[in-house]
């Protein structure tokens, strides 16, 4: 069976917009980015002791108006997922450690859960609505476009779903 150059371009188009339509967050459901920052030299050290280079604090907002949804974490309240780069070709997400290539695709929730094991927790739309929680970046990528994804889900026993913020643009440490 033979595809046309334009019906593969309209499957191509129509399998991006379905993609596309799981990475935004379901109705009544916000996960935004509330504020970029610099930390100072100090700040940085505190926060990341271990390695140098994430001097930059992303507030992270996740909110459900009137709904319960339940978060993917690793034993606290904030959420896990990964760092996306978007880029001419749309965006990317890391493939292994530093150095591996960027791909198009998300690596899932499975790779997240090899690392350390997570657990579900429920985030209520009436006792708990909103959540906010600090990521770090780094200058080294200033004026990249940057953002976060997270897993929910609506029921325990439903099938995760990556939702993504809208981008940031990764400032510089220069004034």
């Amino acid at each position: 069976m033979r595809i046309s150059f334009l019906s593969a371009c309209v499957l191509l188009a129509i399998a991006g917009a379905l993609f596309a339509d799981q990475r935004t967050p379901p109705p009544g459901v916000k996960f935004e980015v509330v504020s970029v920052r610099v930390l100072s030299a100090k700040e940085a050290a505190d926060r990341s002791p271990d390695f140098i280079g994430p001097n930059v604090a992303v507030r992270l907002r996740l909110s459900c108006a009137e709904r319960g949804l339940y978060l993917y974490t690793w034993g606290d309240v904030v959420p896990v997922g990964y760092r996306v780069k978007w880029t001419e070709r749309g965006v990317l997400w890391p493939h292994g450690m530093k150095g591996d290539d960027e791909r198009p695709v998300s690596p899932g929730i499975k790779k997240l859960d090899a690392l350390v094991p997570g657990k579900w927790l429920l985030l209520s739309g009436h006792n708990r609505p909103a959540i906010e929680w600090e990521e770090l970046d780094s200058t080294s990528y200033h004026g990249e476009k940057h953002g976060f994804t997270i897993f929910i889900k609506d029921r325990e026993k439903d099938e995760p779903t990556e939702i993504m913020t809208e981008p940031y643009v990764v400032p510089s440490d220069s004034p």
